[in-house]
């Protein structure tokens, strides 16, 4: 059962919303000024946080700004409930981070579907960090094993980051192309064979709840026909990979690129993405000139 943490020092206001959320299926505790909210917060760890503005003391732009400078509290959703009702009190609540502003009366069909909103993004939210701290240690034991084989995935983990930010791209699309550029070599920890270290690494992840997704990075990261017909990030994933290669074995971030581009116009790879790359070589080599004072 997911908590919600109540902000009001109106009791009838609490009951309400405590009632209300019992019927939805939610567990709801409540808290009738900033300090005591700010406890709770960090106490409970909310799913969301349902938050009056007119407080005593801190009022509720405040304590939102501190809550979403809290490393603990930070991701917890806040939606904020007030009779404040003109533009700049939406702004500048927006500004101290809500995630919602909602005007009093509350209508409460519309508060039931935003709570469920922030719940679920919370959800996903936790999942996305938990499955981080999985790559990380698998990184972590990659670096201690073979590092060559981490500097590798770590480059073109880089290169993907960079690359996506010229398509348009959703924040789940990215982690998701980020997570399998850490993990698509994994089985080369147990295998020098091209096939057999597929098959390694598809089994290494197979436990994840990220694994079915993953499985599909992992067979697909040498497809040298992953174009068109192919996901936008197995596109990104499969090209960049072998750009990285490329420059791993030539030296030259030019030359890779070059060769890149031969293997493009015989029908391999994606020509997008390689355009996508070309473009941050570009950027990356302005930057270095203005270093230089070129």
């Amino acid at each position: 059962m997911s908590k919600i943490l109540i902000v009001d020092d109106n009791k009838k206001n609490c009951e309400i919303l405590e009632d209300l959320l019992a019927a939805w299926g939610y567990e709801a505790f409540t808290a009738d000024e900033g300090v005591k909210a700010l406890n709770s917060a960090l106490e409970l760890e909310p799913a969301v946080i349902l938050l009056d503005v007119m407080l005593p003391g801190m009022n509720g732009f405040e304590l939102c700004k501190k809550l979403k400078m809290g490393q603990t509290t930070k991701d917890i959703p806040v939606i904020m409930i007030t009779a404040l009702n003109e533009v700049e009190d939406r702004i500048r609540g927006f500004n101290a981070g809500a995630d919602v502003f909602l005007s009093r009366p509350v209508v409460y069909q519309e508060l039931k579907n935003r709570v469920e909103w922030a719940v679920n993004f919370r959800k996903k939210l936790n999942e996305m960090e938990n499955m981080k701290s999985v790559v990380k240690s698998f990184v972590a034991i990659m670096k201690l094993k073979d590092e060559k084989l981490y500097s590798h995935a770590i480059n073109v983990k880089n290169y993907c980051e960079k690359v996506v930010k010229l398509f348009s791209i959703t924040d789940e699309q990215e982690e998701k192309i980020l997570t399998a550029a850490c993990l698509m070599d994994i089985g080369k920890l147990a295998s020098d064979s091209e096939q057999e270290h597929i098959d390694k690494g598809v089994s290494i992840i197979a436990p994840l709840k990220a694994g079915e997704w993953l499985k599909v990075f992992i067979e697909r990261h040498h497809d040298r026909k992953c174009r068109a017909e192919a996901s936008l990030e197995a596109q990104v994933l499969t090209t960049v990979n072998r750009f990285v290669e490329l420059w791993e074995q030539s030296g030259s971030k030019d030359t890779a690129e070059q060769s890149l581009s031969k293997e493009c116009r015989e029908g391999f790879w994606s020509t997008e993405v390689l355009e996508a790359i070309s473009q941050v070589l570009k950027d990356e080599s302005f930057v270095r000139s203005i270093k230089l004072g070129l």
